[in-house]
């Protein structure tokens, strides 16, 4: 199957799952997306588990930032050998909304070899979502037992909690808690 073909074929699969009251939920909820399906994570892994990799397809569905349920699925579906590190950093400029840097951080970016470097890379940005990014991608490390660099992941996060920023606060709490176990 062509790369239009796969990623007519994954569209098609939203409508197939789509659910109107999740989408409307979702909505309310302040989702910024013009299309939102309302389709949830194991539906999107279904999808994604019958489309396997494929790089192409995964970088049209992120360019469509317009819907959410492509920006859910393009993490799933991009091969993890394949990402350059100025790929992820271009992918990670471009989240808009924590739901999709979770999403992000969890499907794809503690998979690379260089996700460590992710995060020193985006922890002491000006803009919330990017620090969140950082946070996030940093307790998905430490839970994995994967990061290296506890000690400066402990201070950047009580940096953050001092911050006081109500997107990142509670995550940077966490790592607090996590990294005095360590």
């Amino acid at each position: 199957m062509e790369q239009n073909e796969i990623v007519k074929h994954i569209k098609q699969q939203f409508f197939v799952y789509r659910n109107g009251i999740i989408a409307d939920n979702l909505r309310r909820a302040g989702d910024t997306h013009s299309v939102i399906f309302g389709l949830n994570i194991p539906q999107l892994q279904i999808i994604a588990k019958k489309v396997g990799k494929n790089k192409e397809a995964a970088i049209d569905l992120w360019e469509n930032s317009s819907s959410r349920e492509s920006r859910m699925i393009a993490p799933m579906i991009y091969p993890k050998d394949e990402m350059l590190f100025e790929d992820a950093c271009n992918w990670i400029n471009t989240v808009e909304n924590t739901e999709i840097a979770d999403n992000l951080c969890h499907k794809l970016l503690r998979e690379l070899p260089f996700a460590e470097s992710l995060i020193m890379e985006y922890h002491d940005k000006t803009r919330d979502i990017l620090r969140y990014i950082s946070l996030r991608l940093a307790m998905n490390l430490l839970i994995l037992g994967r990061l290296v660099n506890i000690n400066e992941i402990h201070v950047f996060a009580q940096n953050e909690v001092e911050r006081n920023c109500k997107m990142t606060i509670l995550l940077a709490k966490d790592i607090l808690e996590e990294t005095n176990r360590k």
